[in-house]
């Protein structure tokens, strides 16, 4: 029984482990995604953007997941209402 709930743990940190990683790199994905749809950015959005982003990448090389995907995601937040303000904008 001890031996089935240590292999449940393990599997259980395996499963998170992937899970954080497929995270990071969907968030990166998606950022290149947005910035190729060619919509118009501000420099200080894409200032924003590249910091964001080099900042996250940073922190994958350092293990920190959890901060990685909380700067990817103020990039993609960023990218997010740039193109509703140009889908917006388009619509008038």
């Amino acid at each position: 029984m001890q031996k089935i709930m240590q292999l449940c743990i393990v599997l259980l940190f395996m499963v998170v482990i992937g899970c954080s990683s497929a995270d990071t790199g969907s968030q990166l994905k998606k950022i290149d995604e947005l910035k190729n749809k060619g919509f118009p950015i501000t420099a200080e959005q894409m200032e924003s953007i590249n910091t964001s982003v080099a900042e996250g990448k940073s922190l994958i090389e350092q293990g920190k997941e959890k901060e990685a995907s909380e700067a990817l995601a103020k990039a993609i937040d960023i990218l997010n209402m740039a193109q509703d303000a140009y889908i917006f904008n388009k619509a008038d």
